[in-house]
Order: structure tokens, then C-alpha cells, then sequence
């Protein structure tokens, strides 16, 4: 055990060198071309689309390859897999709830509560979660913000920021991506606001899904829904969409949408709609019950 904590350590300590002589060599050929006044405020302005963009591939591969579990078709994602794990064959991904979301979700963003669905095995999976795979609770962050190491760390190393400004950069980038995510994504399907028990408060920005920005995102995800999670990958930070060209415009993709009757009355964040929507079901199932008993005890009176 020690031995091997001791190794832990040292491989620690090896990489922690190696981003700092990488820092140190970004920084020393960057102020050879600018001075560091300047190349200190090139970092400054750089510094959030940089982030961006990494959010943006992070969410990209991470909704695609992992959540709609398309690693499973990709033979050289596999064959990656297997080359820097040294494992014989690659895993099978489940998708962590994310495909069972996507056939409960309707194309007007609601979810079914029709005994049918709700039995099925496909609910089940979704049963014990309380957003049903919509939020980010703090679990799912703390995984992205592993998740953005591979491949912040180098991009900034490059450019020359430091081990702590890169640590705030990223945590800062993530923290942001939670609030937007929350604030977007549970509400959207009519499921209840996040509160800061659970992960980033979903009304810290709740402000913001009245702007242009918000309904954006909102027609960009719906447009995900409707095509069968085949495009818009990008929930939050759209950029590699339109890179890769998996990108679909609003006008295309509502030909295409089966919207059920009354949608055009849904809001476009109606919060707490789906636990609304399995009460009402419930009163409806136990007024029913209890017509049934009357009637029956009716009949035996008059019997």
C-alpha cells in the first residue's frame, strides 16, 4: 500500500512538473513575439471563448458518444479505447439514463404520464430519479469538471496560464455551464426546479429564459428531441454542431415535429408540470375508484 502511494505521489508530482515546464516554455516563446503586458491581456481577452469552445466539444462528445451511447457504433472510438486502456474489447455504454429521457419526452418537450409508458421497462430506469436524467446535481458536476481535464489542461498549458489560473478557469467554465444547464434543462420538460441541495440552483439564472439567448436554446434542444437525438447535440454552448454539421435549423425540424394536442398552450418552462400531471392522474384514478365503490354499494342496497 505504501509503495503504491508513494508511486501515486511521485506520478503526481511528475505531471504537475511537466504542466508547469509547459506553462513556463508557452510563456517564454509567447513574450518572444509580444511583450508580457501584452501577452498578459491577449490570456485576458482569450480566456472565455477559449472556454467555450472546450465546454462546448466536452458537452458535444459527451451528449453524443456517452448519453446517446453512439461509442457503441463507432469502431475507432473503440479501437482508441483499447489501445490506451490495454483492454481486449471496448465497454458497452448505457447512455446513464439519457436514451430512456428521450423516449419519454414528447416533441413538445413534455413528458408522458399514460400507464403504458409509465409501466414499461424503459420508465423504470428513470423511476428513483428525481429530474428524471434532466439536471446537473452535484455528482454529475463534479464528473464534467474531471471530464474537461484531457483536454483543457493542455490548451491552456499552450498558451501559457497557470496551474491555479487554469484550476479557475475550468472551475469557473463548469460552474457557469451547471447554472445555464439547470436553469434550461429540467424546467423545460415541466420537471421541478433544481434547489442547492440537489446541484447549482436552477433560479439563479431562471432571469434569463425570457432573452433571446434562452429561447434559442430552448428550439436548438427541442430540435434535438424531435430528430430523434440525431442533431443539436449541444445543449448549452452550440459551437461544434455547426462545426461537424450536425447542426439543424428551427425551420427544418419543425416539419418534421408530432405535437400533441393542446401544445400550443404549453409554456415554454413549466415547472413542476410533470409531478402536476401524475397528481391529477392519481385524483382522476381515486375518483373513479370511489364512483365505482358507490355505485356498488347502490346496488346492494336496493338489491
Amino acid at each position: 500500500m505504501t509503495t503504491m502511494n508513494t508511486t501515486r505521489v511521485f506520478g503526481s508530482t511528475k505531471a504537475l512538473k511537466a504542466t508547469r515546464t509547459t506553462t513556463k516554455r508557452a510563456q517564454v516563446a509567447t513574450r518572444a513575439f509580444l511583450d508580457p503586458a501584452t501577452a498578459d491581456a491577449a490570456r485576458v481577452v482569450l480566456a472565455a471563448p477559449t472556454m467555450y469552445a472546450l465546454v462546448s466539444i466536452n458537452e458535444y462528445i459527451t451528449h453524443r458518444y456517452y448519453q446517446h451511447a453512439e461509442f457503441n457504433k463507432n469502431e475507432t472510438l473503440k479501437k482508441v479505447w483499447c489501445f490506451f486502456t490495454g483492454a481486449k474489447e471496448a465497454p458497452k455504454i448505457g447512455g446513464g439514463g439519457h436514451i430512456e429521457h428521450h423516449a419519454e419526452t414528447l416533441d413538445d418537450m413534455s413528458l408522458k404520464t399514460d400507464d403504458a409508458w409509465l409501466n414499461s421497462k424503459p420508465a423504470a430506469v428513470l423511476k428513483d430519479n428525481t429530474y428524471r436524467g434532466t439536471a446537473f446535481e452535484y455528482d454529475v458536476t463534479g464528473l464534467m469538471t474531471l471530464q474537461m481535464m484531457p483536454t483543457c489542461v493542455p490548451v491552456l498549458a499552450l498558451m501559457g496560464y497557470t496551474p491555479l489560473a487554469m484550476a479557475g478557469l475550468i472551475a469557473g467554465a463548469v460552474f457557469v455551464h451547471a447554472c445555464i444547464w439547470n436553469s434550461l434543462h429540467p424546467a423545460m420538460h415541466g420537471l421541478n426546479e433544481v434547489p442547492i441541495s440537489d446541484g447549482i440552483p436552477s433560479m439563479w439564472l431562471a432571469f434569463l429564459r425570457s432573452s433571446k439567448y434562452y429561447e434559442y436554446l430552448y428550439e436548438n434542444h427541442q430540435g434535438h428531441h424531435v430528430l430523434s437525438g440525431e442533431k443539436n447535440y449541444n445543449v448549452c454552448c452550440p459551437l461544434m454542431d455547426h462545426v461537424l454539421g450536425t447542426y439543424v435549423t428551427a425551420d427544418e425540424w419543425k416539419a418534421k415535429a408530432r405535437m400533441p394536442i393542446g401544445s400550443e398552450h404549453r409554456e415554454y418552462y413549466p415547472a413542476g408540470e410533470y409531478a402536476a400531471n401524475l397528481a391529477k392522474k392519481a385524483l382522476a384514478k381515486a375518483t373513479k375508484s370511489s364512483e365505482r365503490e358507490g355505485e356498488a354499494e347502490r346496488e346492494l342496497v336496493s338489491a
